[in-house]
């Protein structure tokens, strides 16, 4: 009820039950089908975990990405275009490289992830451009 993660335990008859210590919820599981459903569900959370948390590393490795982008074009568009110092105009062609190389990475993450899937990149940007 209050959203925290429920503890498993065995009664001392070995069958499971789960409970809310903040809320005070026990949850027993008693009949044999109740149980065997329960093992079930488990053993097939199991399996989805590790797909979703190779899901969930790229989806943060990519929105690190994304956030270093901004952060880098927001200090490009700091220095300006005017009137630049030499050391300004070398600090601003050192970020304009990080730059690309950081949408490099994301191009090389997106043609890795279409790979996975069988598609090209022609067959990408047909799909994508219409």
């Amino acid at each position: 009820m209050c959203g925290n993660k429920l503890e498993k335990r065995t009664d001392k008859n070995g069958k499971p039950y789960f409970v809310c210590d903040p809320c005070g919820i026990q949850l027993f599981v008693r009949r044999k089908q109740g149980i065997g459903l329960l093992e079930e569900v488990f053993r097939n959370i199991r399996r989805a975990a590790i797909p979703f948390r190779v899901h969930a590393k790229n989806l943060h490795e990519i929105r690190a990405l994304i956030k270093e982008i901004g952060e880098v074009k927001t200090e490009i568009n700091k220095i300006g275009f005017f009137f630049l110092s030499d050391e300004e105009t070398r600090i601003r062609n050192a970020l304009k490289t990080r730059l690309d190389n950081l949408l490099s990475q994301l191009d090389e993450m997106a043609e890795k992830e279409r790979a996975k899937r069988g598609e090209n990149v022609e067959e990408f940007r047909r799909r994508t451009s219409a």
